[in-house]
């Protein structure tokens, strides 16, 4: 398992135009008790004129006292086509799978544009709407099909050379059942260590209005993470 990890973590494109970011969290303890927490993201990116092409996923696995307690994980892919200095237009698809939350898999497939507000050294703010087709089956077997709206907006500053502090906001409101939407969000702070490293502090919210039946409406996680750029 922990092989499969560090291979999603340091996959990289076998053409030297791309890009790659992988994160690395891992949490140990031992003693009275025995815990261990794995999260490894990766994102590879290449862009050629104005298409850019991007192939991403994580995977989390953790264990308390030898009893599994965490398992879940994405793999996704993007286009994305720049119209002009502002507006690109994208398209995506998404596979998903959490078993703590009774979800035994979720297509996500989305179509929309992209808004830049302002792009300098120090700042940084954009915008995603979009329309997205869901298609998914909890582990008792319930298969649900919707759409939905995606919102999406992400800011960064940048406060030094070495500091940097990133903030991102996800709503998806149901089109089809007002009472089922999805929040997500994550803050953090980003302290450059090197050209190739990131220490990264943050919190990673999820809710969920609707929740399959037995899961809680909400997941978070406090995390420190290292970042690799090649």
């Amino acid at each position: 398992m922990k092989l499969l990890l560090l291979a999603l973590l340091f996959s990289t494109s076998a053409f030297a135009q791309y890009s790659n970011e992988s994160e690395l969290t891992v949490i140990v303890n031992g003693g009275n008790t025995e815990q261990e927490t794995w999260n490894a993201k990766t994102l590879n990116t290449y862009t050629k004129e104005k298409n850019t092409f991007k192939l991403g996923g994580h995977y989390s696995y953790g264990k308390a006292d030898e009893e599994l307690n965490t398992r879940n994980w994405d793999i996704n892919a993007r286009y994305e086509r720049a119209l002009n200095n502002k507006w690109s237009a994208f398209a995506a698809a998404q596979l998903e799978e959490d078993f703590f939350a009774s979800l035994d898999y979720r297509w996500n497939y989305d179509l929309g544009g992209i808004y830049n507000f302002f792009k300098t050294d120090k700042h940084k703010l954009h915008a995603e709407a979009g329309y997205r087709r869901t298609l998914e089956s909890d582990l008792a077997g319930r298969k649900t099909n919707g759409s939905k709206l995606r919102l999406y907006s992400e800011y960064t500053r940048q406060h030094n050379e070495s500091l940097f502090f990133k903030f991102w906001v996800e709503a998806l409101p149901n089109l089809s059942e007002s009472d089922d939407w999805q929040l997500n969000f994550e803050p953090s702070l980003n302290f450059t260590m090197s050209k190739m490293f990131t220490l990264k502090v943050g919190y990673l919210h999820k809710y969920d209005n609707e929740p399959a039946l037995g899961a809680k409406n909400s997941d978070y996680q406090y995390t420190t993470s290292l970042i690799a750029k090649f």
